[in-house]
C-alpha cells in the first residue's frame, strides 16, 4: 500500500479529525460499496494512541460487537486487544507512524463473545496536501483458522517426535541412496553409536555384507511398487563388530508423488531368533547322528524289548524298524552270546558304568554279524529305564587285513589311471617306479627314465634349487615340494610341482620315497597375469599406488647407497577433468586417461616410472635427476605437451595438470612421506592457479607441520568446547535500529587467545571438524536468539553461515528441525548463509537440500554476491531471500565508480526479484551515506559494531549504535508517485 500524502476534494472545509467524521471518499457510492463489500475489515484511525476509530467497514460485525461502538469507544483496542499483544502491537504501531512505513502484524482480539481470533492487520498512513499525518488506515484479515491448524500441526509434530524417540523398536529413515538421515534413541542402544555417529553411516556399514543385496532388493520392490510396504529378516552388524538380528518392516516416504526416503521401523529379534536356530540345530544334528551314523543305534527297556533303532540297524539286521520295535533282545541275539548279554546288563544297573563287549546277532535272512556294542542306562529322575546301545559291525576289520595284503596291487593300478606323473624312488632316491602317463609325457622308454632320472629334462635355470631341495629331503625325511620346468617330448618347457613323501616302516625309517609331478604351467601363466593385474592400474595399464611405492623404495635404497642416485618425485592432477567427464561422460573421460598415460610414457626416460594412483591423479618417479632446474623443465615439457589438445572419438579435449614436485636430498624419509609431500606441493599449485607446478622446500614442510598442530589443536578444542559466539548486528540503516545479528565463530586457544575464523575454519572443513563446530554454533545462536526474545518485542533473527560439508551433510534438517524444537524459534527467524562457490559445486544436491529448508519456513542467504557466479538464472534457481553484498564492493565504492555502479545494480535487482539485500562491510559515514541513497536498508560492519560477546548483542537490540545517532536522519529519496485518496467515509 503506497504511504504517500493523499489529495483530498478542494470542497471539503478542512481535514479529517477526531471529531469530525470521514468524508465520502472519491467515487463516493462506488468505492464505499468497494470498501464495504470486501472480505477483509477496512478502518481508519486516529494517528496517535489510542488510535480510536473515525471508519470501520461493515466486515468488523465479525466480532459481535455493534458497529457504533468501534467510532464512539476511544480506547476500544485497549479493550479487544489480548492483554499479551497490546504493548508490542502499539509500541510497532508507533514506530511506524515516526518511520512512515506500512507495518504488518498478527495478533489476537477478543470478540463479544470472550473468543479470541487471530487477526493479521497492514496499516499505512494518511496524510494531508502539507505532508502531516492525519489518520492511519488499514485492513485485517482473521486467520484464526490458520492459526489453530498450526496448533495442531506443532502439538501433533510433538507427539510424533516423542513417540519416535521412546519406542522400543528402532526407527528410522534413510535416503533413496542408503544414507541414514534420522534415528531414535533405541538405535543407539541397539548398535553402540551414538547419533551423530549413526547419521554418518551408509547402509552398507550396517548390514552384514552377505545380506547387502537382500536389503538392495527389498527397496527396489518398494520403488517400483511391487510392495508398499516388506516385512523381512536382516543381519547387521553393531560397532563393536558383534552381529545382530532385526525383523524390519519399512515404507517408502514420497513427496509431490516421488519417493524421497525410506521410513523403517526394525525389532531385535537375535535372541529370539538364536534360541530357535540352537533348538533346530540341536535336535538337527541328533537326527543326524541317530540316522547317518554308521552304527547301530538302539535302546530297549529293561524287560529288552527295543524302543527305537536307527536306519543302519535296519539295514544291518534285515528288520525294519516297525518290525524291531515288536521285537525283545533274545530274538536278534545269537544264543551263544546271550548270557554275555544278560551279564552286562546286569552289570550296568549294579554298577551304572557304561560297557563294552562283543557279540554276535542274527539277521533277518540268517547271517551271523559280530557287533562290538557299548551300553549304558537310560535314566528318569535318577531312576534307570532302559539301555541305549551303539553297536559296530566289526566285519570289516578281518576284511581289512586282506585289503592291506591287496594295497600294493591297488596302488600300482591307482598310479596308473591317474592324470599326474606318479613315480616311487628308492630311499637314495633312485626312480623304481614311474606310470604312463609319465612315459608318455616325456616319450622316453621307461628304462631311460628309471635310469638316469629327468635332470636332463630340468630347465637349467631350475636345476640347482632341484638338487638342493631333493638331498636335503632325501637326507631329512622331510616333505619334499618344488616348482621348476621340465622339457616336454616337444622341447617345450612347462611348469611342474613335485611333491614327495617318505613311506617308513614300522621303526621309523625310510624304505620308499611316492611322488607326483603335476603339470601348473596354465596355472601359472594365470598367476602371472592376476599378480600383473594387481600391480598394474586396470585402465591405463599403468603401474598402480602399490607397484609405485616398490619402485620409490628401491629409488630411497639407491640413493642411501651413492650420492649420484638422486631421484624426484612428480604428483600430476589434472585440472577441470570432472567438467570433461560430467560434460562429456565417463566413456570420453576413461579414454581421455588413456591418452594422458600415453603421452606422459612418451615423455619421461625408459628408466623413469609412470604410474596412476587413481582417478585423474598421476605419480612420475624421476630416477637418477639431475639438478633442480633439469627437473623443471621436465615439468614444463610435460605442461606444456598436456596443454596440447586430444582427439577423443569426434572431440577436441584440452586439459592442464597442477605438478607438486619434490627432489630428494639429505633428508631421510620413508616413500609415503615423499608422496604426501608431492601430493602437498602440487595442492599449493593449485591455489597458486593451477596449470603450475610448486617444488616442495623447507617452507612448505614447516607450513605443513603449522596446520597439523592446528588440526591437533583443534580436535581437542572440539573436544572441549573451546569456541566462542560472537555477534555482529544487521542495523536498519533507514533508522538505526537493531534486530537482527550475524553469529561468528571464535576458537579460544588455551596458549593462543582467540583466534579468528579464517585461520582454522579451512582445516575444519578438510577434517571433517566443520561438521561438529558448525553444530554447536547453530544451538549456541539459536539458544542465545530464544533467550533475548523473550525479553523484546522486536522479532529478531540471527543469521549462521553453512560451509559446503555441512550444506552436503545427511544430518543437517535434523539438526536445524531439533534446534528449532527445543528453542521455540520460528523458522524465519533463522537465516542461514552459504556462499556461491558452496552452492555451485555440487547444484543438483545444494538445490535439493536449500528447497528442503526453504520448504521448513527458513530465509536463505547468499553470502559474498558479486564474487562468484552471480547470474540470474543462480537467483532464480535457488530459493533465496536474501543477498549480501561482499564487502570488497562496499569498501572501493566512494573511490571507484564502477564498484559504486555494481553495489547499485545489486540494490536494484534485490528489490526487481523482491530479495533483501545487505551491504557487509561499511566502515566509514561516507559509505552509509552512499548506500542510504541508493536506497539501501539493511547493512552491518564495523562503523555500527564489531562482533560482540552474546551479553553486549543483547543490549543492542532495538537500539541505535551511537554512530547513526551523530550521523542523524537519512538522506531523503526522490518523491514517490502520488496517489489519492478522497471523502473516506
Amino acid at each position: 500500500m503506497d504511504t504517500s500524502s493523499p489529495s483530498f476534494d478542494e470542497s471539503s472545509p478542512e481535514p479529517l479529525s477526531r471529531d469530525t467524521p470521514p468524508r465520502r471518499m472519491k467515487g463516493q457510492t462506488d468505492y464505499r460499496s468497494l470498501i464495504e463489500n470486501l472480505p477483509v475489515l477496512f478502518y481508519v484511525v486516529d494517528p496517535e494512541p489510542p488510535y480510536s476509530p473515525q471508519y470501520v467497514s461493515p466486515a468488523f460485525s465479525l466480532f459481535g460487537y455493534p458497529l457504533e461502538m468501534w467510532t464512539s469507544d476511544p480506547e476500544v483496542w485497549i479493550r479487544i486487544i489480548h492483554p499479551e499483544d497490546q504493548e508490542w502491537v502499539f509500541s510497532q504501531t508507533t514506530e511506524s507512524t515516526e518511520s512512515g512505513e506500512e507495518v504488518d502484524y498478527e495478533y489476537r482480539i477478543f470478540d463479544a463473545a470472550g473468543e479470541v481470533h487471530w487477526v493479521r492487520d497492514r496499516g499505512c498512513l494518511i496524510r494531508d496536501e502539507a505532508g502531516r499525518v492525519i489518520f492511519r488506515e488499514g485492513v485485517m484479515i482473521d486467520i484464526t483458522g490458520r492459526k489453530i491448524a498450526e496448533q495442531a500441526l506443532a502439538e501433533n509434530e510433538q507427539r510424533y517426535r516423542t513417540l519416535f524417540e521412546n519406542a522400543n523398536d528402532v526407527i528410522y529413515v534413510h535416503d533413496l541412496e542408503g544414507n541414514y538421515i534420522s534415528m531414535n534413541t533405541a538405535a543407539e542402544r541397539v548398535f553402540g553409536y551414538t547419533r551423530e555417529e549413526a547419521l554418518q553411516l551408509h547402509m552398507s556399514e550396517i548390514v552384514a555384507p552377505e545380506q547387502l543385496e537382500l536389503a538392495k532388493r527389498k527397496l527396489q520392490e518398494k520403488l517400483k511398487g511391487e510392495a508398499s510396504q516388506t516385512v523381512y529378516e536382516l543381519d547387521c552388524i553393531r560397532k563393536d563388530g558383534s552381529r545382530l538380528t532385526l525383523e524390519i518392516n519399512s515404507t517408502v516416504i514420497y513427496k509431490d508423488g516421488q519417493p524421497v526416503a525410506v521410513q523403517g521401523i526394525a525389532r531385535d529379534i537375535t535372541e529370539r531368533r538364536q534360541s530357535e536356530e540352537a533348538l533346530r540345530e540341536s535336535e538337527k544334528r541328533y537326527r543326524d547322528l541317530f540316522e547317518n551314523a554308521n552304527d547301530i543305534i538302539y535302546t530297549h527297556d529293561l524287560r529288552g524289548n527295543f524302543t527305537s533303532l536307527n536306519q543302519t540297524g535296519e539295514r544291518i539286521t534285515g528288520y525294519t524298524r516297525e518290525e524291531a520295535l515288536k521285537m525283545n533282545i533274545v530274538q536278534v541275539v545269537a544264543p551263544e552270546s546271550l548270557a554275555s548279554a544278560r551279564e552286562m546288563t546286569a552289570r550296568k544297573l549294579a554298577e551304572d558304568q557304561s560297557t563294552t563287549y562283543q557279540i554276535e546277532i542274527v539277521a533277518k535272512d540268517g547271517r551271523r554279524v559280530p557287533l562290538e556294542l557299548s551300553t549304558r542306562l537310560i535314566l528318569q529322575r535318577g531312576v534307570p529305564v532302559g539301555v541305549q546301545g551303539i553297536g559296530r559291525d566289526v566285519t570289516e576289520r578281518r576284511r581289512a587285513e586282506e585289503a592291506l595284503r591287496s594295497s600294493e596291487h591297488k596302488f600300482r593300478q591307482l598310479g596308473e589311471g591317474i592324470y599326474h606323473q606318479v613315480w616311487t624312488a628308492e630311499p637314495d632316491g633312485r626312480l623304481d617306479y614311474v606310470n604312463q602317463r609319465t612315459i608318455e609325457y616325456f616319450d622316453r622308454p621307461e628304462e631311460e627314465i628309471l635310469g638316469a632320472g629327468w635332470q636332463d629334462m630340468i630347465h637349467p635355470d631350475d636345476l640347482q634349487t632341484c638338487l638342493i631341495e631333493w638331498s636335503n629331503s632325501l637326507a631329512t625325511g622331510k616333505y619334499f615340494e618344488v616348482e621348476f620346468r621340465l622339457r616336454r617330448h616337444d622341447g617345450v618347457y612347462r611348469w611342474h610341482k613335485a611333491r614327495a613323501n617318505a613311506g617308513r616302516d614300522s621303526s621309523g625309517r625310510i624304505t620308499k620315497w611316492f611322488g607326483t609331478n603335476t603339470d601348473i604351467d596354465d596355472q601359472k601363466q594365470t598367476e602371472d597375469k592376476l599378480n600383473y593385474l594387481a600391480r598394474h592400474d586396470a585402465l591405463t595399464g599403468l603401474p598402480n599406488r602399490p607397484e609405485f611405492m616398490n619402485h620409490l623404495r628401491g629409488a630411497i635404497s639407491r640413493a642411501e647407497r651413492t650420492e649420484s642416485a638422486r631421484f624426484a618425485v612428480l604428483f600430476l592432477d589434472l585440472d577441470r577433468f570432472k567438467v570433461i567427464n560430467d560434460s562429456l561422460g565417463h566413456i570420453v573421460g576413461d579414454k581421455l586417461l588413456k591418452a594422458i598415460a600415453d603421452r606422459l610414457n612418451a615423455l619421461v626416460r625408459p628408466g623413469d616410472v609412470v604410474a596412476r594412483l587413481g582417478g585423474d591423479e598421476f605419480v612420475i618417479l624421476l630416477n637418477r635427476t639431475g639438478s633442480r632446474e633439469e627437473i623443471v623443465k621436465v615439468a614444463d615439457r610435460l605442461q606444456e605437451n598436456l596443454e596440447r589438445p586430444f582427439e577423443i572419438d569426434s572431440y577436441e579435449v584440452f586439459t592442464s595438470a597442477s605438478i607438486g614436485i619434490i627432489v630428494s636430498d639429505d633428508i631421510m624419509r620413508e616413500p609415503e612421506d615423499f608422496l604426501r609431500d608431492a601430493d602437498s606441493a602440487m595442492y599449493r599449485a593449485k591455489e597458486s592457479g593451477k596449470a603450475r607446478y610448486e617444488v616442495f622446500d623447507k617452507e612448505m614442510h614447516t607450513r605443513n607441520l603449522n596446520l597439523l598442530r592446528v588440526e591437533t589443536d583443534l580436535r581437542r578444542a572440539v573436544e572441549r568446547g573451546d569456541f566462542e559466539v560472537l555477534y555482529q548486528p544487521i542495523v536498519d540503516i533507514t533508522d538505526g535500529t537493531v534486530c537482527e545479528f550475524e553469529a561468528l565463530i571464535r576458537w579460544r586457544h588455551p596458549e593462543n587467545g582467540l583466534i579468528p575464523p579464517d585461520e582454522f575454519i579451512s582445516v575444519a572443513e578438510e577434517t571433517g571438524l566443520i561438521v561438529p563446530i558448525g553444530k554447536w554454533i547453530l544451538n549456541e545462536a539459536c539458544s542465545n536468539l530464544a533467550a533475548w526474545q523473550t525479553k523484546t518485542a522486536h522479532r529478531l533473527s540471527v543469521s549462521v553461515n553453512l560451509s559446503a560439508k555441512q550444506l552436503m551433510h545427511p544430518s543437517l534438517i535434523g539438526q536445524i528441525e531439533t534446534v528449532l524444537t527445543e528453542t521455540g524459534l520460528e523458522p524465519g527467524q533463522l537465516k542461514l548463509e552459504v556462499t556461491e562457490s558452496t552452492v555451485m559445486e555440487q547444484s543438483e544436491r545444494s538445490l535439493r537440500v536449500l528447497r528442503e529448508l526453504d520448504a521448513l519456513g527458513l530465509q536463505l542467504a547468499t553470502d559474498d554476491f558479486g564474487t562468484g557466479y552471480s547470474s540470474l538464472s543462480y537467483l532464480a534457481r535457488f530459493p533465496f531471500d536474501r543477498l549480501k553484498i561482499d564487502r570488497s564492493f562496499i569498501d572501493k565504492m566512494i573511490i571507484d565508480d564502477k564498484s559504486s555502479a555494481i553495489v547499485k545494480t545489486i540494490l536494484m535487482l534485490g528489490e526487481n526479484l523482491g530479495i533483501d539485500v545487505v551491504a557487509e562491510g561499511i566502515e566509514t559515514p561516507d559509505q552509509l551515506r552512499r548506500l542510504q541513497l541508493f536506497g539501501c536498508r539493511l547493512g552491518q560492519g564495523f562503523y555500527f559494531s564489531k562482533p560482540v560477546g552474546a551479553e553486549m548483542a543483547r543490549n543492542l537490540i532495538g537500539k541505535r549504535p551511537g554512530r547513526m545517532l551523530e550521523l542523524g536522519p537519512p538522506p531523503l529519496p526522490a518523491a514517490p508517485d502520488v496517489v489519492e485518496l478522497r471523502d473516506v467515509q
